[in-house]
């Protein structure tokens, strides 16, 4: 999956977060941070500390892999 907008990372917090049952408030005490926080994430919030939404998503289970525009693509890879 590509994700290409705050939106969009916004958009997968919520599904996965849904997909496992979660609440706000769920997330956020994985996280340590507040339940207004994790719902400015899901809404596509642009300041957001990038610490924290790699926190938020390494709390969900989301890994996420990332290359160069300018590296070949790898057989199989999205």
């Amino acid at each position: 999956m590509r994700l290409r907008t705050a939106r969009e990372i916004g958009l997968l917090v919520r599904t996965e977060r849904k997909r496992q049952g979660l609440t706000m408030q769920d997330v956020a005490e994985r996280v340590g941070c507040s339940r207004q926080w994790v719902a400015a994430l899901e809404a596509g919030s642009e300041r957001l500390e990038i610490a924290l939404v790699l926190r938020t998503l390494a709390a969900l289970g989301v890994r996420l892999d990332a290359r160069s525009q300018h590296e070949p693509a790898r057989e199989g890879a999205q």
